[in-house]
């Protein structure tokens, strides 16, 4: 037990850091604390690692006629039973913007074994210069005529592709490139498409990478030439 006069003569002081090195610490505190929620406005704004999600479904086609031509006609893989034969197809999917600054995109999807990319569109809608008049279907898109994708919208993306050599596509999982065009210079941003597992009936439904029975994006258009 302590006595009275042993309690008064403890000085409450000793232990304790000095002054000068309390106000360091409060200050490397503050200035970490800082860096730390630069780097989350900085990461979430998407300045040094832009972001888009796919959305998990997407659509195909085969594709008669000139493909590069607004007005190809086309006929879904759902009907692949009964679908004339082509080596051209197409497949659309949607992306989203997770970034707090907008993208502007240039260019998506590039010539993989097997398969070489004939034309590229955005949008549901696009106005025909030459008509004079909103038309249905995507704009075409290239380096001089951009897309600019808002912070949080979603595009709705197709390609089309020309199926040179079946069995040379690979069937491993292949991400779409998709290339922006930024203030600090271009920048590429890899999308994976989820995988699709085929129904005996013509149909198909998203699967997951884990799935053993799933065929990548890129096997499954291929597959459906070389049926």
């Amino acid at each position: 037990m302590l006595t009275d006069e042993v309690w008064r003569g403890l000085d409450p002081r000793t232990g304790m850091l000095p002054v000068r090195t309390r106000r360091r610490l409060a200050l490397l505190a503050a200035v970490l604390l800082a860096l730390a929620l630069a780097g989350v406005v900085t990461d979430r704004s998407g300045v040094l690692a832009p972001r888009l999600t796919a959305d998990p479904g997407w659509n195909g086609w085969f594709v008669y006629g000139d493909a590069t031509n607004p007005r190809a006609e086309t006929d879904s893989l759902v009907n692949r039973r009964h679908a004339a034969p082509t080596e051209h197809v197409a497949q659309e999917f949607a992306v989203t913007n997770d970034n707090q600054m907008s993208l502007t995109i240039v260019g998506v999807e590039k010539d993989r074994p097997g398969m070489t990319v004939e034309r590229v569109t955005v949008g549901d809608l696009y106005y025909d210069t030459a008509l004079e008049m909103v038309r249905v279907g995507g704009e075409t898109l290239t380096p001089d005529r951009p897309y600019v994708l808002p912070p949080g919208e979603t595009v709705k993306i197709r390609v089309y592709y020309h199926v040179t050599d079946c069995r040379a596509v690979p069937a491993s999982a292949q991400p779409v490139p998709v290339r922006i065009r930024r203030l600090t210079g271009p920048h590429t941003i890899e999308v994976p498409l989820y995988p699709l597992r085929p129904h005996p009936t013509g149909g198909w439904k998203v699967s997951t990478t884990g799935d053993p029975e799933a065929v990548p994006w890129q096997r499954f258009l291929a597959d459906h030439v070389c049926r």
